[in-house]
């Protein structure tokens, strides 16, 4: 599946979180999110590296406040509308974060990310 642009930003800052919610961010993870941006197109003006770091610090931020916590996956799951997108995401994001083990933080995580998807235009999760 081709993702667009503001997906790819969307699903970099997922992964970012993911890896950062269980205060240990491993070599592992940290390897596998570097590959996925490799594999994943870019078609910005900005380059990849800056929006990692970008990425990374939103993602401290982020997990020190409640309620930046829910509303920060909530935006980035909104741009994901199918259950064909909705599933690619979720299973790079596990992927990802599964490298080193599924601690409990990391499992609410992606329940809470699950929740956060829309509705899909075509059929469910």
């Amino acid at each position: 599946m081709q993702l667009t642009q503001p997906q790819r930003e969307a699903l970099f800052d997922l992964i970012t979180l993911a890896t950062y919610t269980d205060a240990h961010l491993s070599l592992k993870e940290d390897s596998l999110m570097e590959s996925v941006l490799l594999s994943e197109g870019w078609e910005s003006r900005y380059p990849k590296s800056l929006f990692l770091d970008k990425s990374r610090a939103r993602a401290r931020e982020a997990v020190e406040d409640d309620v930046a916590m829910q509303a920060y996956p909530e935006s980035r799951a909104a741009r994901f509308c199918t259950s064909e997108e909705q599933s690619a995401a979720m299973e790079q994001v596990r992927d990802v974060i599964s490298r080193d083990g599924i601690e409990p933080e990391e499992d609410a995580f992606l329940a809470r990310l699950n929740d956060a998807f829309p509705k899909p235009l075509m059929g469910g999760l």
